[in-house]
């Protein structure tokens, strides 16, 4: 006993001199050992020690234990050295014998550390890992199925040894197995299967832990659909051939549909009552622009779900109010809204949240739609938003006759700065120190967010002094600047700002401001006060100014408007041009009397003529006659010509 004790000692000794570590890893490592079936040998193989490195050994031992420790004494142990980074051995069938019971366990090797799993005790019998079983045929019901499978060639060598099974199924669209166990016959019923859906089945042996067969899959009948068709309307279209609106619904889901939806059936009412039954497929039809209700159905070959149904008509209530809507990572856009604060408020069965580009592409607006409870005021919407694209957000509440729609709002999902500035910069001069700079927005193709503010730059051309003014609010289109100097040429730019920074700046905008110095403003000053004082004269003197144009000019020039009859200058122009020619007859009539024969003439006295129509106009003289009427000379003339040419003439001659 001492001499043991000695050696023992000794080991312990040697192993520490030689700086190895003993341990034990209180585990069997994973190890395993089958026999598969009709074979020649027992496979082993086990998981690797983690905490060893790359150059570790792995050893195998094995020993009967039908001799106890008297074969140990004896060195019955067996020993097997997997090559390297190799977790599995094989040990000849010929080296173990039938009926005895073996103990083996793993031993690991490294260069300071030598370590002992614990012990695997098994029998050749235990170990025999049977044959794969063959599914036969599954016999289907709707939401029922009975797996058959059969082993004939176990039974062929081990009949005295029964097999117990376990089973496993899953749908086709599944990643998780249900399991079944301790099934002692080679049929089996699966319960509560969703309707058309396609599973996947396998079977094993047990115990032996035989690996899974092949699977064989099976799908199940259709069922009644359930649930309702999602559907909602987009706008109307109206042209010179059309007026139509546009409607829209979600295709059924698989799990509501249980079977393959052959149509839709829409039935439309319009105002007079007119009913019209139309079939379509998924998943949009045109309807009459007077239509009122619609209703829906999705039908497979079983049956067609309950009704869905919409009306089309605008209500008076107030609809949503404050609609609120929040980017959420990851999930999708949070819109909260609240009931109207309006006394006619009615909750309505329920709410729709409408969203949809802005910014129609090349592949058409798209129209997206989500619905709730009238109770809540909040919706989550799930889809595939894309930063720097605006959405327009809209909440719809539903009633039974009709419907009510908020404001509608713009929404990103993600904001990144402006890839342009504010458009078309202009400068409008309020002084020679200030100017007014205005702009267009930035398109909105090119905001990529909500514009919180602008900022405006300002570069001295000279001095190239930098001024900055920031924030200038969002909804402003222009800006006073003032402090300038008086002839300078500035340059101007601006940007603008969403919640991600700063964007992209405008084009420059040159400018410049005028010269104006004292003198311009003394100058201006007395030509003001001049223009003043003369208009001042001219008011006062305005009567003797009247008085000289009187002088100067014609009478019919200034005369304002003339009267013909009661014009002044006509009767002096009539009594100037008759008084010399009166003077002159009335003075050579003097001189020489005529003596004059009279004889009595009959002469019928004319009827006189019809006196003047009421209202016949008299003629008119006006001062315009005076010159054409014959001058003083002319008469002069004339009365002389009629005095050579009359009868008195020859009297006068005869007399003298």
């Amino acid at each position: 006993m001492r001499s043991r004790w000695g050696v023992a000692g000794l080991l312990l000794l040697a192993i520490k001199v030689l700086g190895l570590k003993t341990g034990d890893l209180d585990a069997t490592m994973g190890l395993q050992c089958f026999q598969p079936f009709r074979s020649n040998f027992v496979n082993c193989s086990w998981l690797t020690w983690e905490s060893q490195n790359a150059n570790a050994t792995y050893v195998l031992h094995y020993e009967s234990l039908k001799l106890g420790k008297l074969l140990i004494d004896h060195g019955q142990v067996h020993s097997v050295v997997a090559q390297m980074g190799q977790n599995w051995l094989v040990i000849e069938r010929r080296d173990l014998t039938h009926g005895d019971e073996y103990s083996i366990w793993m031993e690991v090797r490294s260069a300071n550390e030598i370590a002992v799993s614990k012990k695997l005790n098994f029998s050749l019998d235990e170990i025999v890992k049977p044959c794969l079983p063959e599914l036969d045929h599954v016999e289907l019901d709707c939401s029922e199925a009975t797996v058959t499978w059969k082993n004939p060639q176990w039974f062929e060598f081990h009949n005295d040894q029964p097999l117990t099974y376990a089973i496993r199924y899953k749908a086709s669209t599944d990643h998780e197995w249900t399991y079944e166990t301790n099934l002692d016959q080679e049929n089996h019923e699966l319960y509560d299967l969703k309707p058309f859906t396609c599973y996947e089945v396998q079977v094993r042996c047990i115990p032996g832990n035989s690996e899974w067969s092949s699977s064989k899959s099976f799908c199940t009948c259709e069922a009644a659909p359930f649930g309702q068709v999602d559907v909602w309307q987009k706008g109307c279209i109206s042209d010179r051939q059309n007026e139509s609106c546009l409607l829209l619904w979600k295709a059924l889901d698989p799990d509501a549909a249980q079977g393959t939806i052959l149509d839709y059936e829409v039935i439309v009412q319009d105002h007079s009552k007119a009913v019209h039954r139309m079939n379509y497929n998924c998943c949009q039809a045109l309807i009459p622009i007077a239509a009122q209700y619609v209703s829906i159905a999705a039908r497979n070959s079983v049956k067609k779900t309950p009704w869905a149904n919409l009306s089309l008509e605008k209500t008076e209530l107030p609809g949503p109010e404050d609609i609120t809507v929040m980017p959420t990572e990851g999930l999708g856009l949070n819109v909260t809204w609240k009931p109207s604060m309006d006394s006619q408020w009615v909750q309505p069965q329920k709410y729709v949240v409408e969203w949809r580009k802005e910014m129609v592409d090349s592949a058409g607006e798209l129209l997206n739609w989500t619905s709730t409870p009238g109770s809540r005021t909040s919706a989550l919407l799930r889809g595939n938003f894309s930063s720097k694209v605006p959405y327009l957000v809209r909440v719809y509440g539903l009633y039974a006759h009709g419907r009510t729609a908020s404001d509608t709002v713009r929404a990103y999902f993600k904001e990144e700065v402006p890839s342009a500035g504010p458009q078309g910069l202009q400068d409008r001069r309020l002084s020679s120190t200030a100017t007014s700079i205005s702009w267009e927005e930035i398109p909105l193709a090119d905001r990529n967010g909500h514009i919180i503010h602008y900022t405006l730059y300002l570069k001295h051309l000279h001095s190239g002094s930098l001024m900055v003014h920031a924030p200038i609010n969002a909804t402003e289109r222009n800006y006073i600047i003032s402090d300038l100097e008086p002839g300078t040429t500035y340059h101007a730019w601006m940007t603008g700002s969403t919640s991600a920074g700063e964007g992209a700046a405008s084009a420059v905008h040159h400018f410049s401001t005028s010269v104006f110095h004292w003198q311009n403003i003394v100058i201006i000053l007395v030509v003001v006060i001049l223009f003043t004082m003369s208009s001042l004269v001219v008011l006062v003197k305005y009567r003797r100014l009247l008085g000289l144009c009187h002088k100067v000019l014609p009478r019919w020039c200034w005369e304002k408007i003339p009267d013909p009859k009661h014009s002044g200058i006509a009767a002096e122009m009539n009594e100037e041009s008759t008084a010399p020619a009166m003077e002159t007859l009335i003075k050579y009539s003097t001189q020489f009397p005529e003596i004059m024969d009279i004889a009595e003439i009959s002469e019928e006295i004319p009827e006189p003529p019809p006196p003047p129509q009421a209202g016949s106009n008299t003629m008119v003289i006006s001062g315009y006659e005076k010159r054409v009427l014959p001058t003083q000379e002319e008469i002069l003339n004339w009365t002389e010509q009629e005095r050579n040419t009359s009868p008195c003439s020859g009297l006068r001659e005869r007399e003298t």
